[in-house]
């Protein structure tokens, strides 16, 4: 093997590798995270304590989890919503920001507004809206 070929060697695996690495990026961009696993769960906190109807007062913004997918919970108009806490840009997670009154994405800065529609940044979607049930006074998400 030759010195040159040799560096034409090292040199097309060294851009060969920058350039899956940027491929990566731009599929992870193009197809994001499914936001929340299917089926109905038990909105609950992070140490698994159920997070109650009677827990959430009007305005309210409550993050939890359901089976290990980020949500957040409010009340609006005496109803519970839903969305899915994971930002639709890359799948980082969203939370409350009550001095703004919106939901903030903390990684490339996307905004929601409280109904789940992105009102700024790179989000290519608004929040996907979970349904909600009660039963026996704990919160269920599908």
């Amino acid at each position: 093997m030759t010195r040159r070929n040799f560096f034409d060697k090292i040199f097309s695996a060294l851009f060969g590798g920058t350039g899956l690495a940027f491929a990566g990026s731009a599929l992870a961009f193009l197809y994001p995270n499914k936001n929340f696993i299917s089926g109905t769960r038990q909105f609950s906190d992070v140490n698994g304590k159920p997070i109650l109807d009677r827990d959430i007062a009007e305005g309210q913004f409550v993050s939890g989890l359901a089976l290990g997918s980020p949500a957040i919970v409010s009340r609006q108009n005496g109803e519970l919503i839903a969305f899915s806490a994971v930002c639709t840009h890359l799948g980082c997670i969203v939370s409350y920001q009550p001095q703004d009154e919106i939901l903030r994405c903390p990684c490339h800065g996307g905004e929601y507004d409280i109904d789940g529609s992105v009102i700024d940044g790179p989000p290519p979607k608004p929040l996907p809206q979970l349904n909600v049930k009660i039963e026996d006074g704990k919160i269920m998400l599908a």
